[in-house]
């Protein structure tokens, strides 16, 4: 009978447990969102130059001050100011640290063990040890200066980063239980989805996200029953993983109508066409169809000469929103009889927000030179924008 109490208290008291180790975890996913909706990257300040253009170019800002809006208007009924900041992976560290100073409280109820919880750095070019530092240490126990903030160094782990990150800085948990969970703001804040974890056996091993937390579209999912094969090789099989592949990137697709004329205004017509994109792709290929009529006012006597013409186009998408591409096409002329035509065409795409124009030049044997402007859009891209981003 005893054993009988003693199996029932254990599973009572594992059931608890588990439910303060889930608190905890959502708890720094929120942590990682909410500093993330309060900071912007700088690449200026980290010195990280994009060696292609030249320029410091800054990563994606998934998560922005009107997110961080929204949900205290959700919570609180009105909307709230905020305190925002451009800075660094240690900028984003130091200001998750000082939340949960600031709430300590609510973090030591949903797990965190008494005062365990440390900037995580990680030396350049050394990704196998990790040094936790307490930043504001008394002044006769600073050890070095970071980002212009005196820290103590707590202690140091053989551990290997997640992404085998090097000159990084993110932030370590401890759990009553002795796990240490790592959250890390900045690359949450250029992937639009939590990144986090726990430290096990010798790595840094990240933990799927909590959908709820998740602004990307493309984020790493846990793997569901009857997945097809294709889902089965983009996922890990388990609950964590430490070499996820991302899935084959959606394309989406964009409904375009634009006007076509030469430069003497005589010849002109409309062309309707569907475009191929990829929203969270930076270089890519793409294509589109389309179908174009024309029509010619020089034509012999008052008849005007009508084209009808099947397009298609080959592209390069560069930075999301820049396309180049050129293409041809085949149809017919219409005037005494059917006459055989075709064209050959290039141009620039441009996008943004979920919606696109192209600048187009075509030549056309019965037309000559054409020149073409329109205005596309990408219908699901203009509701997740106005769902999600506004």
């Amino acid at each position: 009978m005893e054993k009988k109490y003693l199996a029932i208290l254990f599973l009572i008291f594992s059931i608890v447990f588990k439910i303060q180790a889930d608190d905890l975890a959502d708890l720094l996913q929120d942590l990682a969102i909410q500093t993330a909706c309060l900071g912007e990257y700088s690449s200026t300040q980290a010195g990280t130059i994009d060696y292609i253009t030249n320029r410091y170019i800054d990563p994606p800002n998934w998560y922005t001050p009107s997110l961080m809006a929204s949900r205290f208007a959700s919570m609180s009924g009105s909307m709230t100011r905020t305190i925002l900041f451009y800075g660094i992976c240690f900028d984003y560290a130091q200001f998750a640290w000082n939340d949960i100073l600031d709430y300590q409280e609510a973090y030591n109820e949903a797990g965190m063990k008494d005062q365990q919880w440390y900037i995580a750095v990680a030396n350049h070019g050394d990704p196998n040890i990790i040094i936790l530092y307490d930043p504001f240490p008394p002044e006769n126990s600073v050890d070095r200066i970071l980002n212009g903030i005196p820290v103590r160094e707590y202690s140091r782990y053989n551990i290997r980063t997640h992404g085998d990150a090097t000159g990084h800085a993110w932030l370590w948990v401890q759990h009553e239980n002795g796990t240490w969970y790592w959250i890390d703001p900045t690359w949450t804040d250029n992937t639009g989805y939590p990144w986090w974890g726990k430290v096990e056996n010798g790595i840094e091993v990240q933990y799927y996200p909590n959908p709820d937390f998740c602004v990307a579209r493309n984020y790493p999912r846990q793997p569901k029953q009857n997945e097809t094969q294709t889902e089965r090789e983009t996922r890990s099989p388990s609950s964590t993983y430490a070499n996820y592949t991302p899935p084959p990137q959606k394309s989406e697709t964009g409904i375009y109508l634009g006007y076509i004329s030469s430069f003497d205004f005589e010849k002109y017509g409309f062309i309707l066409a569907i475009d191929d994109f990829f929203p969270d792709v930076k270089n890519v290929s793409v294509g589109s169809l389309s179908l174009e009529y024309l029509t010619n006012k020089t034509a012999e006597e008052l008849l005007s000469l009508y084209s009808l013409i099947f397009g298609f186009t080959y592209g390069y998408q560069i930075f999301n929103n820049f396309t180049l591409y050129a293409g041809g096409g085949i149809g017919y002329n219409f005037f005494d009889n059917y006459e055989f035509t075709w064209k050959a065409n290039g141009g620039l795409r441009l996008y943004l927000k979920g919606f696109y124009t192209k600048l187009d030049i075509s030549y056309i044997p019965t037309m000559g030179i054409l020149f073409s402007i329109g205005l596309g859009v990408v219908p699901v891209e203009v509701g997740y924008n106005i769902a999600y981003k506004y």
